[in-house]
């Protein structure tokens, strides 16, 4: 199954692409918020939607499963061949779904972006601890405890974006991005050699001014040189 965590700005255009790359049968949204007027400026619903949850909107469109939760690492259950996207705009979520594929032994794709940043990341739970961890070269995902919405009943489109304004495009570009490492890594990772898995990509950025991706293989050979 594939899980769509957050379904506003990104996630909401991630599912677009995610079931038509499979059978939308095993794409599960998941989203405890409700769509506002002000959704629609960047978020893929239509005024129909307004008041509606964003998981059951997005699913009634897409013909996929959806939960009306909030997400955390105990009350879903999940396999080893499960995906999660983290598409959340807080930390604790994200915190959440990386504690999930340790706890369930599955894998996750986090994607982020700010008023023209966006970015996307890989987990594998055998990267737990190492310098794949996204805890680790984010050590705020673990430090940082606001905009939770399990806690504060505070949506993707609450405090968070007022303060940090964003543009459909970054949304739009984060979700292409996380969709391009769901490609790599969950579909194409099987037929692939170990040579040619050294030179997938396990985070990409992009900004105004450029695009930057890291390659698994050069931070596994930076870390045997030292």
């Amino acid at each position: 199954m594939v899980y769509i965590i957050g379904c506003g700005g990104v996630g909401s255009w991630l599912a677009e692409a995610i079931v038509r790359l499979g059978n939308p049968s095993s794409v599960v949204l998941v989203d405890g918020d409700t769509l506002e007027e002000k959704n629609l400026d960047r978020q893929l619903f239509s005024e129909a939607d307004i008041g509606k949850n964003k998981a059951l909107a997005l699913s009634i469109k897409l013909k996929c499963k959806f939960s009306d939760q909030w997400y955390s690492e105990h009350n879903f259950a999940h396999d080893q061949t499960d995906w999660l996207f983290g598409c959340v705009d807080n930390n604790p979520g994200r915190d959440m779904v990386l504690k999930a594929c340790d706890l369930y032994d599955c894998k996750a794709i986090l994607a982020a972006n700010e008023t023209h940043s966006s970015e996307a990341y890989v987990y594998l739970p055998e990267w737990r601890g190492t310098s794949l961890d996204p805890r680790v070269y984010y050590p705020e995902i673990e430090k940082d405890e606001t905009g939770n919405p399990a806690a504060r009943r505070m949506g993707c489109t609450g405090e968070a974006q007022k303060e940090n304004v964003q543009l459909v495009t970054a949304n739009f570009m984060a979700a292409a991005l996380a969709a391009h490492l769901f490609v790599v890594w969950g579909m194409e990772y099987r037929n692939s050699t170990e040579l040619a898995r050294a030179y997938f990509p396990h985070r990409l950025r992009q900004n105004l001014t450029r695009n930057e991706f890291t390659l698994r293989g050069e931070i596994k050979k930076k870390e045997s040189e030292q």
